[in-house]
């Protein structure tokens, strides 16, 4: 009979110890998770516009100018496409500050859910038998995330190369059509 507790006790002793490894290595999964998530909000941050407002003010006053003073008898084929690619640019600038909200909205929310799983993890709330599929299901979102990120960079890289490219000339370029159009 002693034999035979202690074999039980035995299967006892190994099954807690196999659980603790388990809990341990998904403890230090989700760990990688808020480690990739602050990352990824370090990067969002250090990429954020702050001066999206005032770009969208100027964008906006240098392309009421144009329009307002501008009359040509010919077509500018190079004035043309120049303006296309302000406009384009200057209509990129209110999807990036969305682009920006989601991802601050999507990084905060992200930080609470790995933080309630990895609490969960380590008293062993809840369904343990799910913990594996509740981590799989934060690294896709992660991933979700990471390719907004990723979108949001390329729109910022594309806009800003376009706005410092264009918006010195067009600017200028307005200024002078109202000098123009007061001097007459």
């Amino acid at each position: 009979m002693k034999s035979f507790l202690v074999i039980i006790l035995s299967f006892g002793f190994i099954f807690v110890s196999c659980a603790d490894l388990k809990k341990n290595d998904q403890i230090k999964r989700v760990s990688a998770l808020e480690k990739r998530l602050k990352k990824i909000e370090l990067t969002r941050k250090s990429n954020e516009i702050d001066s999206l407002t005032a770009m969208k003010i100027s964008t906006n006053a240098v392309e009421i100018r144009i329009k307002t003073y501008l009359v040509l008898d010919t077509i500018n084929l190079v004035l043309g496409k120049k303006m296309d690619a302000y406009k384009i640019m200057r209509r990129n600038l209110k999807p990036l500050g969305k682009q920006n909200s989601q991802l601050k909205s999507a990084l905060k929310e992200e930080t609470q859910v790995l933080k309630s799983l990895k609490l969960d993890i380590e008293n062993g709330s809840g369904s343990r038998e799910k913990y594996e599929s509740y981590i799989l299901f934060e690294k896709n979102k992660i991933n979700q995330i990471q390719v907004l990120l990723d979108d949001y960079l390329r729109l910022k890289r594309e806009t800003l190369k376009t706005y410092y490219e264009l918006h010195p000339e067009l600017n200028q370029f307005s200024i002078e059509l109202i000098r123009k159009n007061n001097l007459q």
